[in-house]
């Protein structure tokens, strides 16, 4: 917890999420229409006011669903982007002219509430959505190419918009994620970016790690404990991940996974 704010930092989040097994999983499958960093803002505070999480939505979004709010429920926090004016100075040939310009940032704000905080007619479950991964790669215009190292140990790499990775990574499908987690992050040029199973532990290697770890867990797929156990080495060291590395982790997974299901209409608020 910060000092000014009663709502855990987004490092925070994700540094108690890589030491909780299955928290990133109960965040996607009850959340799973926010972006993650939100997802796992909203359980954290489901769980400390002993709410079961599900469905959210706003005081008047529920009215829609004709459900009401109950008296004295107080509202989830979550990240949502805002409008501000802001008076701007324009030169003028005759002088200094101030206009007024809309900015756009990013706050916290509790505007919405957990189905279990209302009282109503009864709501449909809300399917999780499905992952597809070559939808996963059109929709962010991420292509595959040929797996040329003669390097044994070399998993994968990704250069631009294209990934490879070796037909005999011992976790493909966690290469696959880490790799394109380099793409959207932009940590790739034109210069090749390879990945072993020795490369430094740096920052930008933590960011692509953490992003498989939370697409391999949230789709139930195996190679989380070894994704985990690498991230957990790097924060038990003297350096932590900052908050806003951390994110970028929770935008870049929440893209991969929208994009990898069609139906899915998009990430709903930041990180």
């Amino acid at each position: 917890m910060t000092n000014n704010q009663n709502h855990e930092t987004w490092a925070e989040l994700l540094h108690s999420a890589v030491r909780t097994p299955g928290k990133l999983l109960a965040a996607y499958t009850a959340f799973h229409n926010y972006s993650f960093g939100n997802a796992l803002l909203a359980l954290t505070q489901c769980h400390r006011r002993n709410l079961e999480p599900g469905p959210l939505n706003t005081y008047r979004g529920w009215l829609e669903f004709k459900r009401q709010v109950r008296k004295g429920e107080k509202g989830i926090t979550l990240c949502m982007p805002m409008q501000y004016k802001k008076r701007a100075r324009k030169d003028e040939p005759e002088g200094v002219e101030s206009e007024e310009v809309t900015r756009s940032t990013f706050g916290f704000r509790a505007y919405w509430f957990v189905l279990a905080q209302t009282d109503g007619e009864a709501m449909d479950t809300i399917p999780i959505p499905g992952f597809d991964l070559d939808t996963a790669l059109r929709t962010l215009n991420i292509t595959r190419a040929e797996f040329d190292e003669m390097n044994g140990n070399i998993q994968g790499f990704a250069t631009g918009r294209e990934i490879a990775i070796s037909p005999i990574a011992a976790i493909p499908h966690k290469t696959t994620f880490h790799e394109i987690a380099h793409c959207v992050l932009q940590h790739t040029t034109n210069k090749k970016l390879v990945d072993s199973e020795a490369t430094p532990m740096n920052l930008r290697e933590v960011e692509a790690e953490a992003v498989a770890l939370i697409c391999c867990e949230t789709l139930s797929l195996d190679g989380v404990e070894y994704a985990r156990g690498y991230i957990q080495h790097w924060l038990r060291g003297q350096r932590e991940i900052p908050n806003h590395n951390a994110a970028r982790i929770f935008t870049a997974a929440s893209m991969i996974l929208k994009a990898g299901n069609p139906l899915e209409m998009g990430c709903t608020l930041t990180a």
